[in-house]
């Protein structure tokens, strides 16, 4: 496959108001096979010049992706990338000139770049049957994209200290012994040769577990590969690169245990 290369800005989604705002900045998207992973792509979205925002860097696994019109949005010609098994959603708009008078309208040029896409994010139809039953559906999917769900950014999202604290706060004697004996592997010996609920929440507010924290998150939002190897580590299933798909591989592991 041929590299895809074109102009392209992001766009600002308010939770509130469900209006999309596409920002001023230039950008190009570059799409290419990925060098890491056979038969993954490297979706990689640049700025132009300073305008302060980070480049996106992420990782397309065919079957796992859709690119769809943001067809509300009547300003400009919106486009969703979705992450089907997370509901991830990235939004851009084409920059190159379109119609003065339907600024939803997509150009011709704009149609062949989206056929390119969905070309590459398609599975062929054997790899198709084989993950039919691992996708949602495709009420499911209309569902995703009209909640315009965007990504979890850090670790801190999913996991703030008060939920984390809660957890802990709540659980039966008994069941925090258990808590402490199923992860004694990844606890500090200050903590399994004295487990109390007050130590725990303690190294939950220390700056080592702080700091790991954030690392993990970084590892998880460069789309390098990282989740991939974080699922091997852990015995998950891996569900795709991404802070998101990670939670979504702990969550089933979780629920497959159960």
């Amino acid at each position: 496959m041929s590299t895809i290369k074109f102009n392209a800005g992001k766009v600002q989604y308010d939770e509130d108001t469900k209006r999309c705002t596409p920002l001023p900045h230039k950008g190009t998207i570059t799409i290419k096979p990925s060098a890491d992973e056979e038969s993954f792509f490297d979706f990689i979205w640049t700025p132009k010049s300073s305008s302060g925002l980070e480049k996106d860097e992420l990782l397309i696994i065919p079957g796992d992706i859709s690119f769809k019109q943001v067809v509300s949005c009547k300003t400009g010609r919106v486009f969703a990338l979705t992450f089907l098994s997370s509901g991830a959603k990235y939004l851009y708009w084409l920059q190159d000139v379109g119609d003065d008078e339907q600024l939803n309208k997509l150009t011709e040029k704009d149609q062949q770049i989206v056929k390119k896409i969905q070309d590459i994010i398609t599975l062929d139809d054997d790899e198709d049957m084989e993950q039919e039953s691992e996708l949602p559906s495709e009420t499911e999917t209309v569902k995703q994209e009209q909640q315009f769900t965007l990504p979890i950014l850090d670790l801190d999202d999913a996991f703030p200290f008060e939920v984390l604290q809660q957890f802990i706060d709540e659980l039966s004697e008994e069941e925090f012994a258990k808590f402490i004996e199923d992860n004694s592997n990844d606890l500090p010996e200050t903590i399994k040769s004295n487990p109390t609920k007050q130590g725990f929440n303690d190294l939950m507010r220390s700056g080592f577990f702080q700091q790991s924290k954030a690392n993990l998150s970084n590892h998880l939002k460069r789309n390098n590969g990282s989740g991939f190897l974080l699922a091997q580590l852990f015995k998950l299933n891996y569900q795709g690169e991404g802070i998101g798909n990670f939670l979504q591989a702990l969550r089933k592991s979780n629920h497959e245990k159960k």
